[in-house]
């Protein structure tokens, strides 16, 4: 199944940010899976529109300190939005923002994000469910408990375990991070939580992107299982990638598998500190692919997250890995 809601798009330029992430990735993927053959007549059997959930403050504190969660609630707002988005500099200067071009005040976007994450824990029920569902949305791996950065001012994978865990729908759980960049604040949040196993294959320089945060900053805490890779090691991505999902396969089942389809590994993708891993977009396919394949081997249902993806073009990413699976599974 595929989950969207056009009320989840963030719709940066109305708000003057100038982040290249589009909503278009969105469109683009539906309007081409829609014009699939394969698919073509069948959209009731793959995509559902729209869903009511949004997060409250009482979600939040599952997973971050009150002060920060209250934040998003109050006259704050605009604050958590600039940090997490990193939308100033040091120097007080604007970073890709510029509030004069802005339609919108900056705090009417908090109803849009916690909308746009509270469908990664809808998604993860429709994973549940059914054994597959990709929603597109979600994926914001930089989130903590306390702050926010990277593009990311809350954690939606984090949010949806511990709703789900609260609801005591699962346990275990997976999240396999495939983001050129590493997911420091989930590896942070479930650090001490042995229920949650996390992967991530990432970039092994660039992030923080400007080395500019303590030896003891949250950020270097290590995920379980960490493959860093190098510029110029592309060609061993898939192979450390496949040897980790042996070591995943050794240890206890989990109710859910929570995989983050980054779209920035690619080559082609727009955002300058992306550039330090550079996969084709066969590699990519073959990525997706293996990920895939390896769940549905166990019978781990599986949720997929748009996550990191910049430029015009990161849709087709997506559209290929969707009208390889949804054929798959409706064929």
């Amino acid at each position: 199944m595929v989950l969207f809601d056009k009320r989840t798009e963030l719709d940066f330029p109305s708000f003057g940010i100038e982040i290249p992430t589009f909503d278009s990735k969105k469109s683009n993927t539906l309007s081409a899976l829609s014009g699939n053959r394969k698919l073509e007549g069948a959209g009731s059997n793959w995509l559902i529109e729209g869903f009511e959930d949004i997060y409250t403050l009482n979600d939040l504190l599952r997973v971050n300190a009150w002060d920060y969660a209250s934040g998003f609630f109050d006259l704050r707002a605009e604050e958590r939005l600039i940090s997490g988005f990193e939308l100033i500099n040091s120097d007080g200067t604007h970073n890709r923002w510029k509030p004069e071009n802005a339609s919108k005040p900056l705090r009417d976007l908090v109803p849009r994000l916690l909308k746009m994450e509270a469908g990664t824990y809808r998604a993860s029920r429709i994973a549940l469910d059914t054994g597959f569902c990709h929603y597109l949305g979600g994926g914001a791996h930089h989130g903590h408990r306390d702050f926010g950065h990277g593009f990311c001012p809350l954690n939606d994978t984090a949010l949806a375990i511990c709703k789900l865990q609260t609801e005591r729908v699962v346990n275990g759980v997976w999240v396999i991070d495939l983001d050129a960049h590493k997911g420091d604040g989930t590896a942070a949040i479930f650090a001490d939580r042995k229920e949650v196993t996390t992967l991530s294959i990432h970039m092994a320089r660039g992030w923080p992107i400007d080395g500019s945060l303590s030896n003891n900053h949250p950020s270097w805490i290590p995920s379980d299982i960490d493959i860093p890779v190098e510029s110029g090691e592309e060609q061993r991505y898939l192979e450390r990638l496949e040897m980790a999902y042996k070591k995943l396969e050794s240890g206890p089942k989990p109710d859910l598998a929570i995989v983050l389809a980054g779209a920035d590994p690619w080559e082609n993708d727009a955002l300058p500190s992306t550039k330090l891993l550079n996969l084709s977009f066969e590699e990519i396919t073959q990525r997706d692919r293996l990920t895939y394949l390896f769940l549905e081997h166990i019978g781990v249902p599986s949720l997929w997250l748009t996550a990191g993806g910049y430029g015009e073009n990161s849709w087709q990413i997506h559209a290929a890995f969707l009208e390889w699976a949804l054929a798959r599974r409706l064929g």
